[in-house]
């Protein structure tokens, strides 16, 4: 994983938050003793403000690895802990759409990383015989056995060669990871140099979501994935391993994707979570519920399930700040955070927002 910052990129990982973007950019902190919290997630992380929100000692790392590759989160999370040695608590997203196929996922320009995923198949082996990571690492080995000429990566290989995105760029161009784009408007730590707008005029919402937007499309198979790859258990089992705190969070979506999350198994997939938080003892953040005064206020969010405003960044970053206090001063594994207690409690922090 050494060779990994001068490696070249190509495709999405050209312009994208990816594992080989992210590790780059924190090999170059100056401080990395400093780092004592992460944030892992998706897009949906990227818009934590810890240093803009006046909190120290944090990272942030989003993208969309999660997607590309099995276990994307888990490897964006250990990757953080090779960098930063005195790390001990993460928050760690867990989204409806981090549900996976209980089977290995691997897109070529993300085989590079398979090394690193097979470093952490000695946390599977710590888990029970029926736990989906076994399958997974099993069809891990097989594929380190196929030879080159072999089906699977011919059908990779085609895969990648027939995404929409190929007619409408060079795919074959490569560039250096100090090239692309997507590193120069972040801090050292990964937040965002620049805050978004304080809270979106009525005028700008998004359309309100329909059957037939794209993101919920993508939750009609959730409910299959449970528990799918197993992730969050695996994720779990590796802070237990390493002695790291690990808080699970769900960041909330708007009222309108909301409801969508309900019709298509979200209750199964917070009691999947409850489950694994009761049974290792670690946080869960739900704030993805009616009636705590994230959801129905719109003028919060870009767009159906990301917090890109000032005042939804700095609810996002604080009620996380929050649970955590909870949580360490009582042991309480889901700590309730409405959003007035938030406000009213960091309301010096919001000043950055006027």
């Amino acid at each position: 994983m050494s060779k990994l910052p001068f490696m070249p990129v190509s495709e999405r990982e050209k312009n994208n938050q990816m594992l080989a973007n992210n590790f780059f950019h924190f090999s170059q902190y100056p401080y990395p003793e400093w780092i004592t919290t992460g944030y892992v997630g998706t897009s949906r992380a990227k818009v934590f403000r810890p240093e803009h929100f006046a909190l120290s000692g944090a990272v942030v790392v989003g993208g969309n690895s999660y997607n590309e590759i099995t276990y994307g989160l888990l490897l964006q999370a250990e990757l953080l802990r090779l960098q930063f040695p005195n790390i001990k608590k993460m928050y760690i997203e867990s989204s409806m759409l981090l549900r996976r196929p209980g089977r290995l996922i691997v897109e070529q320009d993300h085989r590079k990383y398979l090394p690193l995923l097979e470093s952490i198949q000695p946390i599977c082996s710590m888990l029970s015989d029926d736990s989906p990571c076994h399958s997974v690492f099993h069809s891990l080995i097989d594929m380190k056995k196929m030879d080159n000429k072999a089906l699977y990566p011919m059908m990779m290989d085609l895969r990648g060669s027939i995404r929409f995105s190929a007619f409408f760029e060079d795919n074959e161009k490569t560039l250096t990871i100090s090239d692309t784009s997507s590193l120069a408007s972040l801090q050292d730590n990964g937040e965002q140099k620049s805050l978004p707008r304080t809270l979106l005029s009525k005028g700008d919402w998004k359309p309100e979501t329909t059957r037939e937007n794209i993101k919920v499309q993508r939750l009609r198979d959730v409910e299959g994935y449970i528990p799918g790859d197993g992730l969050f258990e695996l994720i779990a089992a590796w802070g237990e391993k390493y002695n790291i705190k690990m808080v699970f969070f769900q960041p909330p979506v708007r009222s309108d994707l909301y409801s969508f999350q309900l019709e298509y198994g979200l209750g199964k997939h917070v009691a999947d979570l409850e489950r694994i938080s009761k049974k290792y003892e670690l946080p869960f953040i739900n704030l993805n519920k009616k009636n705590l005064g994230y959801m129905d206020d719109w003028s919060i969010f870009s767009d159906e399930d990301h917090m890109e405003t000032c005042v939804g960044s700095g609810l996002l970053t604080l009620a996380l700040e929050e649970g955590g206090e909870k949580s360490r001063g009582t042991d309480e594994l889901f700590p309730v955070i409405y959003r007035s207690d938030v406000q009213k409690k960091y309301s010096s922090n919001f000043n950055v927002c006027n």
